[in-house]
């Protein structure tokens, strides 16, 4: 295909070569453009989302022109701009019998199939035109590759695409993004981490694959790490917001809130406040017992986003902490409105109904919860203890086997089970799974005495646990 287009890409030849077309649109009169100024106008406009003005200049082009390959391939490639792929197939299939060899029309073909979800088809057309193609083109068609093998979920094709990507292009930053993508959604984190230690050992300067080591390194817990790699991430590209964000997020998983804090307000400097960046320095303040302030962010999340629900959750759990159980119910409830689909939502609700010992409503919120997250470990604690509670000790015994069910055994429903098994009288049940709790979890038997004071005086516990205790 004739490539003489792309030369009229450079802007101030575009310029006048739209102003030239436009005014003799608009004035009805006629004039002569050659074949690669006319190819250079359809692809500015279809860069441009001026679909319309792209047809108008076909149009005339092919009055000019009839028959010519290159403005059939721009037919093709209209008839895709509008949302009518499957109109382009039968057209780029006959150039390609004419031009076999075309990169261009492989390509085209090829996004067609990826518009379609013919996913193999359009690989391809893509690992055809690997083997015409210039090395710059090449670059672009492994990305294309790569998201092709994505959207099938062939994620070690996708890999090795992106791996090839870069061995041709390491400054190729689109291909370390997808790379890192694809590492997250195989959970190879402690791979991805060593790929890109062994990357910048070749391409220090890469504030992408920075940027991804740390993530990678966050993912396995490593967070000083990756606090080190997000600086070099910052360091080199000084406002790039996902870094310091990132950065902030580790700094919190190490309780370190007041560097998190300082790290968000940086980002105020090149970029304006979102809703969730005054939501999120509103939880380190609360984090830090600044409880007015964090109140403050979280009201300030609210005017940037009314529907910020996590804001709301913010409000709720501030008053809780200051036993203001009426309001924090109010604020969870219009979480939930907003996210209905939030099982933590649920939990903070339920949890705070309980301690109003509305046993029965927060039950029904624990079982919405659970229906959303089977296994939501702290949603079957405390529904447990919310049964428990309300002295519901067979339905308690119930919701244990239905928890071991889901989550397997759990040393706190372990306990709580001991419990109903207790206050039911069912003695040397409760006995037996003490014994083998005592032996395998020790450490948690200490939410006994909380939760049932009485066996304080029971010789039996008592001897259990001298004989266990470490």
């Amino acid at each position: 295909m004739n490539e003489e287009g792309r030369a009229y890409r450079d802007e101030l030849t575009l310029k006048s070569l739209v102003r030239k077309f436009e005014d003799m649109v608009e004035q009805g009169d006629q004039a002569f453009f050659d074949v690669d100024e006319l190819e250079g106008l359809i692809e500015h406009y279809l860069e441009h989302k001026s679909q319309r003005k792209a047809q108008s200049v076909l149009r005339y082009a092919c009055q000019l022109y009839p028959g010519n390959l290159t403005l059939k391939l721009r037919q093709s490639q209209i008839w895709v701009a509008i949302g009518q792929p499957v109109k382009a197939v039968p057209l780029l299939k006959e150039l390609l019998e004419i031009e076999p060899h075309s990169e261009e029309i492989l390509i085209t073909l090829g996004s067609v199939y990826s518009q379609m979800s013919e996913h193999k088809l359009a690989i391809d057309c893509f690992e055809r035109a690997l083997v015409f193609s210039d090395p710059e083109t090449r670059r672009e068609i492994r990305i294309d590759l790569a998201l092709e093998f994505e959207n099938m979920g062939a994620w070690k094709e996708a890999i090795r695409n992106l791996h090839d990507a870069l061995l041709e292009d390491p400054a190729n930053e689109t291909a370390v993004y997808e790379l890192a993508f694809c590492f997250e959604r195989t959970g190879q984190f402690k791979r991805a981490a060593e790929f890109y230690e062994q990357f910048l050992e070749d391409q220090p300067y890469s504030f992408a694959a920075w940027y991804s080591l740390g993530n990678a390194l966050q993912q396995c817990g490593r967070y000083p790490q990756a606090i080190e790699a997000y600086d070099f991430a910052i360091a080199i590209e000084g406002a790039f917001g996902p870094a310091y964000h990132q950065k902030a997020e580790a700094l919190v998983s190490m309780e370190r809130y007041h560097d998190a804090l300082s790290t968000y307000e940086e980002t105020l400097s090149f970029e304006d406040a979102s809703p969730g960046t005054r939501c999120y320095m509103g939880e380190c303040l609360e984090r830090i017992g600044d409880l007015a302030r964090a109140e403050t962010y979280y009201r300030e999340s609210l005017k940037l986003d009314p529907q910020f629900a996590d804001a709301f959750v913010g409000l709720g759990v501030l008053a809780d902490m200051r036993g203001q159980w009426r309001e924090a119910c109010s604020y969870f409830e219009q979480a939930l409105e907003i996210e209905p689909h939030q099982a933590d939502y649920h939990l903070l609700l339920a949890t705070t109904l309980k301690k109003l010992k509305e046993f029965d409503r927060a039950e029904e919120l624990y079982t919405k919860g659970l229906i959303l997250d089977i296994k939501h470990e702290e949603l079957w604690v405390e529904r447990m203890d919310n049964l428990q509670l309300a002295e519901r000790h067979d339905d308690a015994l119930m919701i244990a086997d239905d928890a071991q069910t889901a989550i397997g055994q759990h040393p706190d429903m372990g306990y709580r089970k001991f419990i109903s098994l207790y206050a039911t009288g069912l003695q040397k049940d409760a006995f037996d799974l003490l014994e083998h709790l005592l032996t395998h979890y020790f450490d948690h038997s200490e939410i006994l005495l909380k939760f049932l004071p009485a066996l304080a005086n029971d010789a039996r516990f008592n001897e259990r646990i001298e004989r266990f205790k470490p």
